[in-house]
């Protein structure tokens, strides 16, 4: 099943039913003898197979991305070319001001959305950084990056469980599974099978998965899904699938107002070298251009973002982290927040 010399590559572990398979089922699916667990080279086998147990395509994007991302709207390129405009008609304090509205718009939003990636990328690391396995019949503590499908992991009340795993001894184990299921209490966990193959993921109590933290007891399981294979990586892409947003209305409204300014821009430059018969001299030219330069309102964007970056601080001071200042609008539309029964949204489950 995992044979020597195959080139690393992904490989998603099947979905099967864990839940409905017995211990002695699973252990031959994953090849593996939970007496023993894995031995080093098949972990390291399996490793180059199925890749490092991580969430891939999440990562902080780079402060030059985040740079780009404050320059790439249509106001912005308008007042740009405003800028190269000015300075070929020698217009030094024009350029001078639409410069400064430029560089503090772009400061603001780079440095409020930088730290709140920083923010989101510290929120990543707070998983578990190793995990206990049993490898050749001994425990050993490894990097939870390098759990494979067929590790036999053991669990602990504090633990952050590394991978989704089947549960074949328990004591008392509890574990908090609000961020997968939205239940606010923790989940009695079981080694019983069951039948239904479509039984809802929160009622699979004789899983445990990756991120849920264990709150009460121990236990042993078998690894049988990592990295972008478990629940919580299925959900993650997902998220990267839908990862280009739409425009937001606001967005939008600034864009069309952006191309009826530039429209508005060039019809004044016509109107006024129409009225010069087209006998464009540098005195036509250069109130020409003035003219469609001050048709643009420079300091707009920067109230807008100013504005955005005021509402991100109000929410900073009760505790809300806004990682794009666009999603401003969007929040700020709100106007009730509903939850389900558990009440995970009013109970310091998540705060808003």
């Amino acid at each position: 099943m995992f044979g020597k010399g195959k080139a690393k590559k992904t490989v998603v572990v099947e979905t099967k039913p864990y839940h409905c398979m017995n211990i002695e089922r699973i252990q031959s699916e994953l090849d593996v003898n939970v007496t023993t667990g894995l031995t080093p080279s098949d972990a390291e086998q399996r490793l180059t197979v199925y890749g490092l147990n991580e969430m891939r395509g999440g990562g902080r994007p780079s402060a030059f991305k985040i740079l780009i991302r404050q320059l790439a709207n249509l106001m912005t390129l308008i007042l740009i070319a405003a800028v190269a405009i000015a300075f070929a008609i020698k217009d030094w304090i024009e350029a001078g001001v639409v410069i400064g509205v430029i560089v503090l718009n772009t400061a603001v939003g780079f440095a409020q959305e930088f730290k709140a990636e920083k923010t989101m990328d510290s929120l990543r690391k707070m998983t578990s950084p190793t995990s206990r396995v049993l490898r050749s019949g001994h425990q050993i503590v490894v990097p939870t990056v390098d759990l494979v499908p067929g590790d036999v992991i053991y669990l602990e009340s504090g633990d952050v469980v590394g991978a989704d795993c089947r549960l074949f001894e328990v004591f008392n184990l509890e574990t908090d599974e609000a961020l997968l299921t939205g239940e606010a209490l923790p989940i009695p966990k079981t080694v019983d099978t069951f039948d239904d193959v479509e039984l809802p993921l929160g009622d699979r109590i004789n899983l445990s998965f990756a991120s849920t933290t264990v709150t009460k007891g121990r236990a042993k399981a078998v690894i049988y899904a990592t990295g972008m294979s478990s629940e919580v990586g299925k959900i993650a892409k997902k998220l990267m699938e839908t990862n280009k947003a739409k425009k937001t209305p606001l967005q939008k409204a600034l864009d069309k107002m952006s191309w009826v300014l530039l429209g508005v821009a060039i019809a004044s430059m016509l109107i006024v070298f129409g009225a010069n018969k087209f006998k464009i001299k540098n005195e036509v030219l250069l109130y020409a251009i003035g003219l469609a330069i001050a048709t643009i309102p420079e300091g707009l964007i920067a109230v807008v973002t100013l504005t955005m970056s005021l509402g991100v601080h109000t929410l900073a001071k009760k505790q809300a982290l806004v990682r794009k200042l666009v999603a401003l609008e969007s929040l700020g539309s709100i106007t009730n927040i509903c939850s389900d029964k558990t009440g995970t949204l009013t109970q310091s489950k998540m705060v808003l």
